[in-house]
């Protein structure tokens, strides 16, 4: 499991808004600003959420810092057992479900990592065309959840 000294500073999204607000009651259970207290050396600028977000009561930015159970690889497992004609439709749901195919071979891999809903809907999906065997992914890492 990762831990704060392990803590990622390569795999935070560029685009992810990192938060420095030290006197924010929930910043010790906030992945955005323990992502901003591990900002790389590389980073000089950025998108960010201002300190002047608490005037208004409690940060609407606040996101958990949770750990996932992301699931990347190939998919084979999941399709070795499919039948050629339910392949296609499948994958392509798939596909749209994750944001098309760009971002589907994203998944598939291993850049970004299936979070543990997105893993149930996928495995569902299988369910829902009688598929019950070998219903998992290639591979599986813990880490810090930036969606």
């Amino acid at each position: 499991m990762p831990s704060e000294k392990t803590f990622p500073t390569g795999l935070v999204p560029p685009s992810f808004q990192l938060c420095f607000t030290t006197d924010c009651k929930r910043a010790g259970d906030c992945i955005r600003y323990l992502a901003g207290q591990h900002i790389g050396t590389d980073r000089a600028f950025g998108p960010a959420i201002y300190p002047t977000v608490l005037k208004r009561g409690d940060c609407p930015y606040f996101r958990q810092t949770r750990v996932i159970h992301g699931a990347w690889g190939d998919f084979d497992t999941l399709f070795a057992d499919t039948k050629s004609k339910d392949g296609p439709a499948i994958r392509n749901q798939i596909k749209t479900y994750l944001g098309g195919h760009g971002t589907y071979y994203c998944y598939n891999k291993g850049k970004y990592l299936l979070t543990p809903e997105q893993q149930e809907w996928i495995l569902n999906l299988f369910r829902q065309y009688g598929y019950t065997e070998n219903l998992r992914f290639d591979g599986y890492r813990d880490e810090y959840d930036f969606t």
